[in-house]
């Protein structure tokens, strides 16, 4: 039974006066040594004598901070006392600041008033962000696909490179001789004394006093504290930071890493700006804010630079495309992942019914399906923790934690029985249905870490918790681990999983085949180097495997032309951003209603090169321009030159020796009119251009064809009835964008159609058009029809909404007939639906003075396919 009552300010009291004495607290908190009563361990002591049973039990979850298993949303507990505090404690994230605040504003109202929106709405208006204390964190999601991101996000997205850093909240008072700032981490602590080394490049950046400067008085800043090393021009991985950081003075854990070199620094990697002079950031769009980051903070290569980002408009056809590109990118180079911020305001108060408003998302590779598997390990022993242990419903459970090792001497063990040797590299723990399976049916021959004959263990330092490892395994359990990445912890001086999860338990796998320390090592190292060169088709089997890795079906992005009913083809490019209502409390700047113009994607001419690209066609659609912003066209235009027109021959053909075999060479010229002079049975016509017939083509227009593909009567299109004009193309054959192209169609349907059909006649390719079967006979019989490897670029045109099936199975053909060739003699081909031509059509009609694509920016992307 308590003897006396204790007060909650008793028990604050208390804990303040014995955290002023410990070096690792707040400078804040350590500064009021003076003003507090001292107190000792017999001061704790004295507070438990006076404490009943449950009592004491709660007090002591409260030390700890650790009140599993029961968990509260603090939220809710903040909205029970005043349904304001918890918005007021994002802007201002300090007790004694919001409650004095909620007490102010409960000054203010009138008696007996009932809270409406527009109180509320004033109060939060009122409030800012203070220097001095820590403005709270944005909600953040985690994105499972690029589906569930194109679900949560809406309008203008900015797409930012996750920096893989240390949070840092800059506090800046300009007006104070030198100036001074303040840094805070993520969980709120002033972390200022620690990252002094970061003053210099602040102060640098920001050009106070200098004309260039945006600030006059104070500003509050976000970024990410990275290091950067100028001899590799990049910046480092996280585990570097603790080299150059010290924790109070001190540098923890760093006893088995490469010490700091001269050529290494502490960068801040800038991503967002929440208070500029006496004005509030908070309640404008993401857009603007960052417009005035650029204007505030100037960039000095490896000391202080603004966050990698691309707005994508998620109304626009083009978002899911662009958003694979830009994850594939990141992945590709060994990024962390992407965050993914709309544009709304900072915190957004008065938007709360709308889904995912106002709130930020990660992307990660790990996140999505099973990209984040890493391999079988081997379980070495385990360990109890009590705390955990109240978390399962589990009666005499006996393990909680398990060690995870990796072997040393794999060969020795399974040749010569030798004892096997782990170090172990991480810690995991499991959910209760896991736990039941081990526990019923894994043979796991458990010893005390001391009797432990089996096995030879070594536990870094590094690795040790707060559960200590008291078991051995003699017989080691196998678990199937996934991590988000991989780390170098302090006091190990080795790769290890960074935040491990265990997806699977295996009984009928051995030890000795689990992943040995050395694999791990060359994983480790595989997945954080980026690669020298570019690798293109690293991008696109990443691309591709985040296709496949929407739920439930195909892309997302790829579902338009696969029936057979007709799809709206999206509207001009437009801005999507969501409107506010009027009782929206916005900056003048953030509401403003100035039409911004779209910037769309650049034109195919001026777009990069990428050489010898192959997308994937396993998936044809007519849509297929949404997956791909920069279609790798290989045309060959030889007078006109307009944004509109795919890139040119030159641009495809500048090849370096290390350039792939299989790259298309586009170099040659056309045939000269001497020589079509000379032969003209061997040439042929397209779009009122000449292009050369082989002899097997000329020999084609005197032979029937052994092959005949479904549907086909063994007729060619030259010997269909109905006059062909093949000297006019658009009335423009001079300037056409099919000119020096050969032809190919998918099948006989096609050209009887009536609408292609007319098409074909029009643009001058129905008698010079060749069937894709029938091309492939020839290939298979080691012969070549015009074009081959003269320059001439292959267009093949199919019809990927009434026949997405044929058309399916004739690339498969195609990529098996291009694969039995020898590598100097494999070409590639263009692929697009026919219904390019209309927009052709409209392009080369001079006739014809608003150009408009069905909202897309040229003709090209509509109904380009890929390229095989």
């Amino acid at each position: 039974m308590a003897t006396s009552t204790v007060t909650v300010e008793e028990i604050d009291n208390v804990l303040r006066g014995l955290a002023s004495n410990i070096k690792w607290i707040s400078p804040a908190v350590r500064s009021s040594q003076a003003t507090v009563t001292p107190r000792n361990r017999g001061d704790l002591e004295g507070i438990y004598r006076r404490l009943s049973a449950r009592e004491a039990k709660w007090f002591t979850r409260l030390v700890l901070k650790d009140y599993q298993p029961l968990i509260f949303d603090s939220n809710l507990v903040y909205r029970c006392y005043n349904p304001l505090l918890p918005s007021i404690l994002k802007i201002q994230e300090d007790f004694a600041a919001a409650i004095k605040i909620v007490q102010d504003a409960k000054g203010r109202m009138p008696p007996n008033s009932v809270r409406s929106t527009a109180i509320t709405g004033g109060v939060l208006a009122s409030v800012k962000p203070q220097l001095g204390i820590k403005v709270g964190t944005q909600h953040w999601f985690k994105a499972r696909s690029i589906k569930h991101c194109v679900d949560m996000g809406h309008g203008r997205m900015s797409i930012e490179n996750k920096i893989d850093g240390e949070y840092c909240q800059i506090h800046l008072d300009a007006t104070r001789d030198p100036p001074r700032i303040q840094i805070f981490s993520k969980s709120g602590k002033d972390s200022t004394e620690d990252r002094q080394g970061l003053r210099r490049a602040i102060l640098k950046s920001l050009r106070l006093g200098l004309p260039g400067s945006n600030i006059g008085k104070r500003c509050i800043l976000e970024g990410e504290l990275v290091v950067y090393s100028d001899w590799e021009n990049k910046i480092l991985p996280f585990h570097r930071i603790r080299n150059h950081v010290a924790r109070r003075g001190r540098f923890m854990n760093t006893e088995e890493d490469t010490q700091p070199k001269p050529y290494e620094n502490l960068m801040i990697v800038y991503d967002d700006i929440l208070l500029l002079d006496d004005q509030s950031l908070l309640d404008v769009r993401h857009s603007e804010r960052f417009k005035t980051l650029e204007q505030t903070a100037h960039c000095e290569k490896g000391r202080a630079e603004l966050v990698p980002r691309q707005t994508i408009d998620f109304g626009h056809g083009h978002a899911i495309s662009g958003l694979r590109k830009a994850f594939a990118k990141v992945i590709k180079e060994k990024g962390e992942g992407l965050v993914l911020k709309p544009d709304d305001p900072y915190f957004n108060f008065h938007n709360g019914d709308r889904p995912f408003s106002g709130r930020c998302i990660k992307l990660k590779k790990e996140y999505i399906g099973n990209f984040g598997d890493v391999g079988d390990f081997a379980v070495v022993g385990a360990g109890f923790n009590a705390a955990k242990a109240r978390c399962y419903w589990i009666p005499n459970l006996k393990w909680t934690h398990f060690y995870v090792g990796c072997l040393h001497n794999r060969e020795q063990v399974k040749r010569w029985n030798a004892t096997p040797e782990f170090t172990v590299i991480s810690v995991v723990e499991l959910n209760e249905t896991q736990l039941k399976t081990l526990i019923s049916f894994g043979n796991t021959m458990a010893v005390p870490l001391s009797e432990n004959n089996a096995t030879r263990l070594k536990l870094p330092r590094g690795i040790e918790t707060t559960t200590p490892l008291s078991v051995a395994f003699e017989n080691p359990p196998i678990f199937d681990l996934r991590c988000f990445s991989f780390d170098k912890p302090g006091n190990t001086g080795f790769w290890t999983l960074r935040f491990p999860t265990v997806s699977k338990i295996h009984f009928d796998r051995d030890f000795s085949d689990a992943v040995s320390f050395e694999e791990l090592q060359q994983m480790a190292k595989d997945s954080t180097t980026a690669p020298d060169l570019e690798d293109i088709q690293e991008s696109l089997a990443w691309i591709a495997k985040l296709e496949g890795a929407d739920p439930r079906g195909p892309a997302v992005d790829a579902v338009s032309q696969l029936t057979a009913t007709t799809m709206p083809t999206p509207s001009p490019p437009k801005s999507t951003q969501d409107t506010y209502s009027s009782d929206l409390r916005m900056s003048p700047v953030a509401v403003s209603s100035q039409t911004r113009k779209y910037s769309g994607p650049d034109p195919l001419s001026s777009s990069p090169v990428q050489n010898g690209v192959r997308i994937p066609l396993g998936d044809i659609d007519g849509n297929a321009s949404q997956h791909s912003d920069t279609p790798c066209t290989s045309f060959t235009v030889e007078s006109r030159k307009s944004e509109d027109e795919p890139r040119n021959a030159q641009s495809l053909a500048a090849s370096g020796p290390n350039e792939d075999a299989d790259a298309p060479n586009v170099d040659a010229e056309a045939p000269s009119p001497q020589n079509y002079a000379l032969a003209p049975q061997l040439y042929g016509t397209a779009g009122g251009a000449t292009r050369a017939l082989s002899g097997e083509e000329a020999l084609r227009s005197q032979e029937s064809i052994a092959f005949s593909p479904p549907g086909y009567s063994g007729e060619t299109l030259g010997s269909m009835p109905t006059p062909i004009n093949t000297r006019r193309c658009c009335s423009y054959a001079e300037q056409c964008h099919l000119a020096g192209s050969a032809i190919l169609l998918s099948s006989a349907s096609l050209a009887k159609a009536t609408e292609p059909k007319a098409l074909f006649k029009a643009h001058g390719i129905y008698d010079a058009a060749i069937f894709a079967y029938e091309w492939l006979e020839f290939v298979k019989g080691g012969e070549a029809l015009s074009g081959s490897r003269s320059g001439k670029n292959r267009i093949l045109l199919v019809d990927s909404v009434e026949e997405s099936s044929e058309t399916k199975a004739l690339i498969a053909r195609i990529e098996q007939a291009r694969e039995d060739l020898p590598r100097q003699r494999r070409e590639w081909i263009t692929v697009y639906d026919w219904r390019v031509l209309r927009y052709l059509t409209v392009l080369e009609d001079k006739s014809i003075t608003v150009k408009y694509y069905d909202g897309f920016h040229g003709p090209w992307r509509r109904w380009y396919c890929g390229i095989v």
